[in-house]
């Protein structure tokens, strides 16, 4: 692998690592995943592709759709907020077929420790939401409220972040 190969890989793993802590510390401060996240995740993925087997990049590229349409669906039916569908998918193109089972059960486990979490005394550690309504005792009131999805996305994508490093470097 060329030496210039090597510094774009390098710097594509990178903007994917940032860009997943800084959605996740936006999702946590503000819940809201800005657009410039994901879209840097994807640009970056672009960029890393050509110096990958083109397999891979292909086979990326459909479950980064399959994902987004899945997403979109689940967004429909209020069941994931947009900006977390755009995480996810932009996260799924780099995990490709051989990985996205691993990152979605990453994140899918750490979502649920994120839920308990939520659930637990704890939550006073976590800003509440814009329009969180919150009932004092109100269990099943905490049930509805919103999650900082982005942080169990990025677990995820950091697991994937850290097992694509050798695929770029000798």
């Amino acid at each position: 692998m060329s030496l210039t190969a090597e510094i774009v890989g390098t710097i594509a793993v990178a903007v994917l690592t940032g860009s997943l802590l800084c959605a996740a510390a936006s999702d946590l401060q503000r819940y809201l995943i800005p657009n410039r996240y994901p879209a840097a995740i994807l640009l970056a993925f672009l960029a890393q592709a050509p110096l990958t087997p083109y397999f891979q990049s292909l086979g990326g590229l459909a479950v980064g759709a399959a994902v987004l349409a899945a997403g979109a669906l689940l967004f429909a039916r209020g069941l994931l907020g947009g900006g977390d569908v755009k995480l996810l998918a932009a996260v799924a193109f780099w995990a490709g077929p051989s990985m996205i089972a691993t990152f979605l059960f990453v994140t899918s486990l750490t979502g649920a420790v994120l839920a308990l979490t939520l659930l637990s005394p704890a939550r006073r550690l976590f800003p509440a939401h814009p329009n969180a309504l919150a009932v004092p005792g109100d269990f099943r009131g905490r049930l509805r409220q919103p999650m900082p999805f982005a942080v169990a996305i990025a677990a995820g994508g950091l697991f994937v972040a850290a097992a694509r490093v050798p695929y770029l470097m000798p």
